[in-house]
C-alpha cells in the first residue's frame, strides 16, 4: 500500500513539474507588454473581418484585395520613419511579422467587402481572427494586430481595434477602438493618412489607457 502511495505521489510531482513551468513561463501578461520582458511582435492590419462602406469610394473591391491590403500593411516597412508602430507603442525592439496577416487577408471574400451600411464587430469576431493566426516564427510573446473594421468613405474615417494577444495560446489581452481620419492624394494614400492617424491615436490615447490600467 506504502508503494502504491509513493508511486501516486511521484506522479503528482512530476505532473506538477510539468504544469507549472508551462503556466509561469508560457502565458504573457500586459505588464509584461509594458516592461518589455518579452519579444513583442506587430503582426499588421488584418482585414479578414473588415467591410469597406460605400460603394462609389471602393469600385474595385479585387484590387483592394489583392493589391491595397498589402500595400497598406507594408506602409510600415516602405515608409517606417512615418508608420512607426515601435514609436507609436513606446516598444524599443518591436519586432515584425507581416506573413500571418498576409495569409488571411488572402482569404476575404470579395463579394462581401463592400457594403452600403453601418458596420461593426464584435468581441467574438476580434478573439475570433487572433485564434486563426498560424504563426511559426514565435512561440511565446506579445502579438499585436489591428483588427480592421471598416474604411467608411461616407464617414471619411477608418475603424479598427489595436489588439494584444499572447502568442502561445492566441488569447486576446486588450483591446482598443482607433479612429483615424482619412486624407491624402490618391486612394492609397487616403487611406494611408487614416492608418498614419492610427499610430497617432495609439501613442497619445491608447498607451495612456494601457499604463493607467496596468501598472
Amino acid at each position: 500500500m506504502d508503494k502504491l502511495i509513493d508511486m501516486q505521489m511521484k506522479k503528482w510531482i512530476l505532473l506538477v513539474l510539468l504544469i507549472v513551468p508551462s503556466a509561469l513561463f508560457g502565458q504573457k501578461t500586459m505588464t509584461d507588454f509594458l516592461g518589455e520582458n518579452c519579444d513583442v511582435v506587430w503582426f499588421g492590419l488584418d482585414f479578414s473581418k473588415a467591410r469597406m462602406i460605400g460603394e462609389e469610394g471602393f469600385n474595385d473591391p479585387v484590387a483592394i484585395k489583392e493589391d491595397y491590403f498589402r500595400k497598406w500593411n507594408h506602409l510600415m516597412i516602405s515608409e517606417g520613419d512615418k508608420y512607426d508602430w515601435g514609436k507609436a507603442l513606446l516598444i524599443s525592439d518591436l519586432k515584425y511579422d507581416y506573413g500571418v496577416v498576409d495569409v488571411v487577408n488572402d482569404e476575404v471574400k470579395v463579394k462581401s467587402l463592400v457594403i452600403n451600411k453601418s458596420y461593426g464587430i464584435s468581441e467574438d469576431d476580434i478573439a475570433a481572427a487572433a485564434r486563426a493566426y498560424k504563426i511559426d516564427d514565435y512561440k511565446q510573446g506579445i502579438g499585436i494586430t489591428v483588427v480592421v473594421e471598416s474604411f467608411d468613405r461616407i464617414k471619411e474615417q477608418a475603424f479598427g481595434y489595436i489588439t494584444f494577444f499572447d502568442i502561445s495560446s492566441r488569447k486576446v489581452l486588450y483591446k482598443h477602438k482607433l479612429i483615424g481620419d482619412a486624407g491624402g492624394f490618391g486612394f492609397r494614400n487616403y487611406w494611408a493618412g487614416a492608418i498614419y492617424n492610427w499610430t497617432k491615436y495609439t501613442k497619445g490615447r491608447v498607451m495612456k489607457d494601457i499604463k493607467k490600467e496596468f501598472k
